[in-house]
């Protein structure tokens, strides 16, 4: 997440928690590129990009990114980043990663960086405070979505989940959603055994959850599947930006799953600057690319995200006051985008959320695979369970962290400046909010 938000204070109550640690991973480095990046981009080939970006290349578009801070300085994010509350770096590379995926200019190796989805698109970073025993802080994952609401930014990128209902980030959801904002979200990444649980902020009313998928389409190989799912995008095996010594890692998550969506929200927002939250969501959903199921689908929501046909449709977006993502956490939706012609939107209006407080889940943590990687990351497996009544906590167990080395993809750029010495890694386990 991007740079300590001033406003963030303590809890006053901890909430139980278990969480669900994802971290990317890459390979090391030679001391040249030994490969480009911008060629193992390749989803950006799946989706024909270079033919997306004649029609815009998101201008005009601001995406708040609340996560470990975003570094300004990695040449393929020089310029894309906006002045915030919280600038202040990043000595984790999740938030630098993030947003790498969404604006990143592919500037280092003479054009052979990472490229964003939306590279005409600029990023407002927030770096939240972290929670206890180095987890992320509820309050100030919340203070941040509301800095944010109240920003010029029309997208809040997500990249966090736990499986723990939160009273005040829901509160902030619901504020920025009343501002009119597209808010993405992780999907979440958990052992099969924990498929149905809920992943928030992600299982939030109104938030646009997306799940990862494989260059085949198919679940990456840490995806969850539940009735909060609403997209499928890219997720396995996604190289980004990060703060190691070669300044590239590779991920598998949903964390890029959501990092990309945003990014695709933005093309379609450039396009029709008019159009609501609610308008984009309805044009996603249309357009994606249906699984070989009905939909809506605990696996794949929606269906896949696709850049080309959001953008190349002509097609009504909707009614401009109706999420069509509400009603939908928890359940099934009461309405649903057509199946039968995705550029076809419903036009019935969904039934009021319940207002009843979900039950705190606890599913159990699990890290990414690491598949299609030659040396071991840093992959922090720590579970934390706590249940509270009021102030006085009743359980609590905590379980070690196994550390494997970090790994960086195979590619060191030739910076103009010698590159910064590796930053020490700062694990997050036992918090109440995890990145995906």
């Amino acid at each position: 997440m991007s740079g300590r938000l001033t406003r963030a204070s303590r809890m006053s109550v901890t909430l139980g928690v278990l969480l669900i640690i994802v971290i990317g991973a890459g390979r090391f480095a030679s001391p040249a590129f030994a490969e480009s990046i911008r060629a193992q981009q390749w989803y950006l080939d799946t989706w024909k990009i270079d033919d997306v970006w004649k029609t815009t290349r998101g201008a005009g578009v601001t995406i708040a990114v609340i996560d470990s801070g975003v570094d300004a300085t990695h040449l393929d994010l020089v310029g894309q980043t906006l002045p915030s509350l919280s600038t202040s770096g990043d000595v984790e590379g999740h938030g630098t990663g993030m947003a790498s995926l969404i604006v990143g200019q592919g500037q280092a190796g003479g054009g052979q960086g990472v490229f964003g989805v939306a590279p005409g698109a600029k990023v407002l970073p927030f770096r939240t405070a972290p929670g206890p025993i180095g987890g992320l802080d509820q309050t100030s994952l919340a203070e941040g979505v509301r800095l944010a609401a109240d920003s010029p930014a029309k997208i809040i990128n997500l990249s966090v989940g736990s499986g723990t209902y939160s009273p005040a980030f829901s509160d902030a959801i619901t504020y920025a959603l009343s501002k009119g904002k597209l808010l993405v979200a992780a999907g979440g990444n958990t052992p099969e055994d924990q498929n149905g649980v809920p992943v928030y902020p992600g299982a939030y009313p109104g938030v646009l959850s997306v799940s990862a998928v494989n260059r085949e389409g198919s679940p990456a190989s840490n995806s969850v599947q539940g009735s909060w799912i609403s997209l499928t995008a890219p997720g396995q095996d996604i190289p980004r930006a990060c703060v190691t010594q070669t300044h590239y890692c590779r991920g598998t998550g949903s964390s890029d799953a959501a990092a990309l969506t945003s990014g695709v929200g933005a093309l379609v927002w450039s396009v029709h600057p008019d159009w609501t939250a609610n308008q984009v969501i309805r044009r996603l959903l249309d357009t994606a690319n249906r699984p070989n199921e009905p939909v809506p689908s605990d696996t794949f929501g929606y269906g896949a995200v696709s850049p080309r046909k959001a953008l190349a449709a002509t097609d009504t977006p909707g009614p401009a006051d109706v999420n069509p993502l509400i009603g939908v956490r928890g359940d099934k939706p009461t309405t649903a985008p057509t199946t039968a012609a995705p550029n076809t939107p419903s036009a019935a209006a969904p039934a009021a959320p319940s207002q009843t407080t979900p039950p705190v889940a606890a599913p159990a943590a699990k890290s990414d695979d690491g598949n299609n990687l030659l040396v071991p990351i840093l992959v922090g497996t720590i579970a934390a369970a706590a249940l509270v009544a009021g102030a006085a906590v009743i359980t609590m167990r905590r379980r070690r962290a196994r550390e494997l080395a970090r790994r960086q993809l195979a590619v060191a750029p030739p910076w103009p400046t010698a590159p910064p010495a590796p930053p020490t890694y700062h694990h997050h386990g036992g918090g109440p909010y995890d990145r995906r």
